[in-house]
């Protein structure tokens, strides 16, 4: 079942790529989305009493974690700015789900991408 799901997820990630108009993704930057649906590992987290700006994420950048919020009060449907979590309400779409899928693997591969530039490497304008 989990091969499945990577080849969902891989699905995300060239939709996310075919679709981004304005978002310059490279064929770099898309391995590297595909790359890290494949191999992340994906946690459910019970989000009860927890909301976005509360939740403690657990720094393993091989995880993605998938925190469901109890209630609607508790925040909307979103992704971290680092990409390593995913909030979701009970009625969260499948078409916002996997845009949200799609966003947390581009943070996190544009993420991958900054680590790996030599330190005196500059972004031009």
């Amino acid at each position: 079942m989990r091969h499945s799901n990577k080849i969902i997820v891989a699905a995300f990630v060239f939709a996310f790529a075919a679709s981004a108009g304005e978002v310059t993704v490279t064929k770099e930057l898309q391995a590297a989305m595909q790359d890290i649906a494949v191999h992340s590992k994906v946690v459910m987290v019970d989000g009860s009493g927890t909301t976005p700006s509360t939740f403690h994420e657990d720094s393993d950048p091989m995880t993605l974690q998938i925190v469901m919020l109890a209630k609607p009060s508790d925040g909307a449907a979103q992704v971290s700015s680092d990409g390593e979590v995913i909030f979701l309400q009970k009625d969260t779409s499948e078409k916002e789900q996997q845009s949200l899928f799609t966003t947390a693997f581009y943070l996190k591969a544009k993420a991958r991408e900054a680590a790996s530039q030599p330190a005196s490497a500059h972004s031009s304008p």
